[in-house]
């Protein structure tokens, strides 16, 4: 986090955001086990718990309202190489008060993220918050409050941040050699239209609908009856998420406020709808434009046509910066002063890897040097601002204006 790239974050992010302060708690020895408890045992809890237990960490406590995941998550632990199996929990908060535990990863549907991050810095715990930070921007707001005033080490899965490709990037696109910055494109577009992930699996039977607590997965979602389709595909109802724009933007929208060295937009237009997938309530194609004032970003997100695959490109009035951003991709550089053609070859490239496990590594370093880690909590939510305005111009159909020192809608 001390590299170049990142204090330049900080010194040039200060449209909106809020002073960082350093966790003021004491520095952990070099070779101190942490404690680590794990909130919502699906896919991505999973994931990060078993890099957390990769990086020697001891994983002791689990946390999840379905009896099902809990048994599941335990065996893939246990597959991955954990010896002693980690004590279960119903009920997060329980498991907050496990004897001796230090830090928690948090991953939920997003509309606990906020209950459950502020709990865990009233019982002293630092954390991992899978992104989206927050489920709205008024929410962010009281979890930056909440993890200032705790003092707690708190990591928002950007993980993008974490990755020196990324870093690298941002140096280019601030060089004098790329010119000014006047237009960055992202995309995501993946084809689930032969199988969608979050689909009702088969074996979801009577047994395992009996053992979800449906009353604490609605937490506080309005009230409505047991649902296997809302369960499964929570991504995609307004009640518990934001649907592709703050699940996907959470990335995209990350490296194109910090590559592109802004912290909020001056105003947002989003526009899409349910195309395909007509059991969504959010758009399944959704299509966005910021103002940054110094330059126009564009993000089209679908998931019924993978062609263009997931993607970033950065103008400058020099040059031309393309980012194939999955895992193993290609970042070119490209002198475009002239017309580009099939034939000009790259200045310079380099490979993209996987960020997750450095965004890990990342954030128990910061723990145990009791330092800010490379996504702390202001910048979280920074990004999912961006997000959460473009919803908010979906769902209004208006242009959206932002004042980024008052944090408000303008009008």
């Amino acid at each position: 986090m001390d590299s170049p790239s990142r204090r330049d974050f900080l010194v040039t992010s200060t449209a909106s955001a809020l002073v960082l302060g350093a966790p003021a708690v004491q520095a952990r020895g070099a070779n101190e086990k942490l404690n680590i408890g794990l909130i919502g045992s699906g896919n991505r809890g999973r994931t990060l718990a078993i890099e957390c237990f990769k990086a020697g960490q001891n994983l002791v406590a689990i946390a999840d309202v379905a009896q099902f995941r809990l048994d599941w998550v335990t065996a893939q632990l246990a597959t991955a190489g954990l010896k002693e199996k980690p004590t279960p929990y119903r009920d997060y908060r329980k498991l907050l008060e496990h004897p001796g535990l230090d830090a928690v990863i948090i991953a939920t549907p997003d509309h606990h993220h906020k209950d459950c991050l502020l709990a865990a810095m009233e019982a002293g715990k630092h954390a991992y918050i899978e992104k989206p930070l927050s489920h709205s921007i008024d929410e962010g707001k009281e979890m930056i409050a909440a993890v200032r005033k705790a003092k707690k080490v708190v990591q928002v899965g950007n993980q993008r941040h974490s990755g020196e490709h990324w870093a690298r990037c941002r140096e280019v696109i601030q060089s004098k050699d790329f010119g000014d910055l006047v237009w960055v494109k992202v995309w995501d577009c993946r084809n689930w239209v032969k199988r969608d992930p979050y689909a009702v699996p088969k074996t979801f039977d009577e047994s395992q609908q009996r053992g979800v607590n449906w009353e604490a997965f609605l937490g506080r979602a309005k009230k409505q009856p047991f649902d296997p389709v809302r369960y499964w595909a929570w991504r995609w109802y307004w009640d518990f998420a934001g649907g592709l724009m703050t699940d996907i933007g959470a990335h995209q929208l990350d490296i194109v406020q910090w590559l592109g060295g802004v912290a909020a937009p001056k105003s947002v237009v989003a526009h899409g709808g349910v195309y395909h997938f007509k059991y969504w309530e959010t758009p399944d194609v959704i299509h966005g434009i910021w103002d940054y004032g110094r330059f126009t970003a564009t993000f089209a997100v679908e998931f019924i046509n993978g062609f263009d695959g997931v993607g970033a490109t950065f103008y400058g009035t020099k040059q031309t910066l393309h980012c194939d951003a999955d895992a193993g991709g290609t970042i070119k550089l490209f002198d475009t002063i002239d017309k580009f053609n099939p034939t000009l070859k790259p200045k310079a490239e380099w490979k993209v890897v996987n960020e997750t496990p450095l965004h890990v590594q990342n954030w128990l370093n910061a723990i145990k040097d009791n330092k800010d880690p490379s996504s702390p909590i202001e910048l979280g939510h920074q990004v999912i601002t961006a997000a959460h305005l473009a919803n908010i111009s979906y769902r209004t159909g208006q242009r959206v204006v932002w004042d980024a020192e008052k944090e408000r809608i303008v009008g």
